[in-house]
């Protein structure tokens, strides 16, 4: 013992093994070896025969116990400890013998460790220094730790593991104890990332391959981490851009608080949504031999699906306001915050409306890339093996240039130069980064342009359905007793819950009877859901238009009014030439009409057109006679020759009267919702909301009086429309007063 009493007035450094070699008789040329290299502390032990045991200060990283925190300290972190210094009895290990002459009963003694001071010598093994002062970049992580060591290690063959093994436990004694020879590769990494923390893990592994000369997967292994850096950086990005919703509030909403589920399935070519609380539009109906296969959020683009079916390319369509965008949204969200879909490594949407911007300029696809995410300008290769890349390019059918598929130039050179639409369309065939996944999202208008042998999968996004909805304003309500008076109140008024099927309408809804609802009114009108619609679609895409053409509502309401005269809800091509109007104004940039496809035929299918829903006809053709009304002192309801009232004479209540009479006239109540909605419009807050669309704005509480007045004295003539005719009522009167 009195060996071991001189050792302990050395300092040792925390984790530093000892190793001799010789026989028993060799003992104290062994014990002299030993106090050489304390005293040196820099000298490397090669071969061991004869092995101290060193019990550690400092436990396992506590991040790979745990494998969720993203903060790790390598071994030998602290700069003071205690080590238990002492010989193991030779049946302790298969491979040390032991030539002490400590008793294994006794207890070892405990020795002091002090900080080494500090010297110029740089350390023999720098890999193994770690500043545990030092913030990790929080995209090294124990899962991309383990995945990325285990998946170079999978490219050694079997002598160059085995010889890394051997390797790894001669050069680091201080941190493997035992042979390594037995372990395959998964315990190898999760002993290295156990005994050495993450970043010693990275360094050793790195060194080794270099002094393998195993250099390409070293480069391999230092790329994939600077690419999982990136991914961070991006992750970060997408985040900054995508955690809130506007959803036509004044203030931001966080997306997590009103993301839902969609009614999203695989299939093309359904018809738009024709529920009616009074008709049967027979035209508008899906046909039944459609088998539309429900989908969940985490369908889409699932790896097993992929694998199986080959999907690089999936194109999904959606009328306007089903949630196509939020549905984007919510893949984005997930990936970022981990939740699903983490095999693909990098995520990169592509806006349209950013696109726009560069439509005429002439730029590689990289470029163009690190444009809209600088972070990607650390990244020279995206056709980086084990790097899945996908592309996101929401709204194609907004972009300023239609792509023409079949007479654009084919690119393969992702770093040369081209026009925007020559990049999209090649990244869309597959000609730019064929290994990347592209998702496409647009109105059925479009789908026609992409062609068929380009899309791999087609799935539709139609909305809530009813559960969803009800489910919408649960979740985006906080006030739960409000939120369920918001459910009651939709489902109290049938047109109202049938059109909630549209995302766009709930948000429109939810803002209006949430604010009604908390000041204890209780509104009763159904026309302020639909003006805010209308104001929202306007807002958003729909101001150039009106600016180029300040009668384009006037010509697609009377286009509406027309139709619905003739009981029609299909609009033929003749009938946009006729009204003056181009379907590409109505379906692509104010998103009130759509476009879809349909067999009439086993080998044929039509083109349709139609509004986004048969109530909102409804609605633009009583919009078209109010404005009539309003603007060019006319009332369309009188002839189709749209008799002309002198200034004088012009009556809103004869207006009124005209529409009633016609209302009740017509057979199964074909009129009822129109007629509501005409009536509607001469409340007050909605001429407000429409002021951009009349000339002049008049007070109408003594129309309105007159206008009550007869529609009770109707309500005695028939007493089987009474309910509609006390629907009416409530839209001259939405509030109780």
């Amino acid at each position: 013992m009195e060996d071991e009493d001189a050792m302990s007035d050395n300092s040792v450094p925390f984790g530093y093994g000892a190793s001799a070699f010789g026989s028993e008789a060799e003992e104290e040329e062994e014990d002299v070896a030993i106090h050489r290299e304390l005293a040196l502390r820099q000298m490397e032990m090669e071969a061991v025969t004869e092995r101290y045991d060193v019990d550690r200060a400092a436990s396992p990283a506590p991040s790979y116990e745990s494998m969720h925190s993203d903060v790790c300290t390598g071994a030998g972190a602290d700069s003071q400890c205690k080590i238990q210094l002492y010989r193991q009895d030779s049946s302790g290990s298969s491979c040390c013998s032991n030539s002490s002459d400590e008793k294994p009963d006794e207890e070892p003694k405990d020795v002091e460790m002090m900080p080494e001071k500090p010297n110029n010598t740089p350390p023999l093994k720098p890999e193994l220094s770690v500043n545990p002062n030092e913030k990790r970049y929080p995209a090294l992580t124990v899962d991309f730790t383990f995945k990325v060591l285990q998946s170079s290690l999978q490219q050694l063959s079997p002598e160059h593991f085995k010889r890394f093994k051997k390797t790894l436990w001669e050069r680091y004694p201080q941190h493997f104890r035992d042979q390594l020879s037995s372990l395959d590769i998964i315990d190898l990494v999760d002993k290295m990332l156990e005994l050495c923390g993450l970043e010693v893990s990275l360094n050793i592994t790195l060194v080794l391959l270099n002094e393998m000369k195993l250099k390409y997967i070293a480069e391999q292994l230092q790329g994939m981490c600077m690419r999982n850096e990136v991914r961070c950086e991006l992750k970060k990005t997408l985040k900054r851009m995508y955690e809130h919703v506007f959803e036509d509030l004044p203030q931001q909403t966080r997306f997590e608080d009103v993301c839902t589920d969609l009614y999203v399935t695989d299939g093309s070519n359904a018809a738009v949504h024709s529920e009616h609380e009074f008709r049967q539009i027979k035209e508008l109906h899906e046909d039944s031999r459609s088998n539309k296969n429900l989908l969940s959020f985490t369908d889409i683009f699932n790896p097993k699906v992929v694998e199986k079916r080959h999907i690089r390319t999936v194109i999904t369509k959606g009328s306007p306001g089903t949630g196509k965008s939020f549905l984007v949204q919510r893949f984005i969200m997930d990936w970022v915050e981990g939740r699903s879909h983490q095999d693909i490594f990098f995520l990169l949407p592509l806006p349209v409306k950013e696109l726009n911007q560069v439509a005429e300029e002439t730029i590689g696809f990289v470029d163009l890339i690190c444009r809209l995410y600088p972070e990607m300008k650390e990244v020279d290769n995206l056709e980086f093996e084990g790097c899945h890349v996908m592309f996101i390019c929401d709204g194609l059918d907004e972009y300023v240039t239609p792509i023409d598929f079949r007479n654009t130039a084919y690119w393969c050179d992702h770093s040369e130069a081209a026009k925007t639409n020559v990049l999209i369309a090649n990244l869309i065939r597959g000609n730019l980064l064929y290994s990347a996944y592209v998702w496409v999202t647009t109105r059925p208008v479009a789908i026609n342009r992409i062609p068929a042998e380009c899309i791999h999968q087609l799935l539709e996004v139609r909305g809530f359905t009813y559960e969803q909805r009800e489910g919408y304003f649960r979740k985006t309500i906080y006030e739960k007793e409000l939120a369920e008076r918001v459910v009651a109140y939709i489902k109290s008024c049938k047109t109202l819950y049938i059109m909630c099927h549209l995302p766009r309408f709930c948000t429109v809804v939810r803002r209006l009877l949430e604010k009604d609802l908390r000041s204890g009114e209780r509104p009763k009108a159904l026309t302020q859901f639909y003006t805010n619609l209308l104001l929202l679609h306007i807002k958003m895409r729909g101001m150039t238009l009106l600016s180029q053409d300040g009668e384009f509502f006037l010509k697609l309401g009377k286009m509406a009014f027309q139709l619905l005269e003739k009981g029609v809800f299909l609009i033929e091509k003749d009938v946009w030439d006729k009204s003056g109007l181009k379907a590409e104004d109505a379906v692509l940039t104010v998103g009130l009409c759509t476009q879809f496809y349909r067999e009439t035929f086993m080998m044929y299918q039509e083109k349709v057109d139609c509004f986004i829903h048969p109530t909102l006809q409804e609605y633009l053709a009583a919009l078209y006679v109010f404005l009539s009304f309003m603007n060019h002192k006319r009332n369309v309801m009188e002839s189709t020759k749209m008799k002309k009232f002198p200034s004088s004479k012009v009556d809103l209540v004869e207006l009124y009267k005209s529409a009633i009479d016609k209302a009740l006239q017509a057979p199964n109540g074909n009129y009822d919702l129109f007629l509501r909605f005409l009536l509607g419009m001469s409340v007050e807050a909605n001429q407000e909301l429409l002021s951009i669309l009349f000339v002049n704005t008049r007070p109408m509480q003594q129309a309105q009086e007159e206008t009550a007045n007869y529609i009770k004295k109707k309500l005695r003539d028939y007493p089987e429309r009474a309910e509609n005719l006390q629907r009416c009522l409530d839209e001259l009167f939405p509030h109780p007063h």
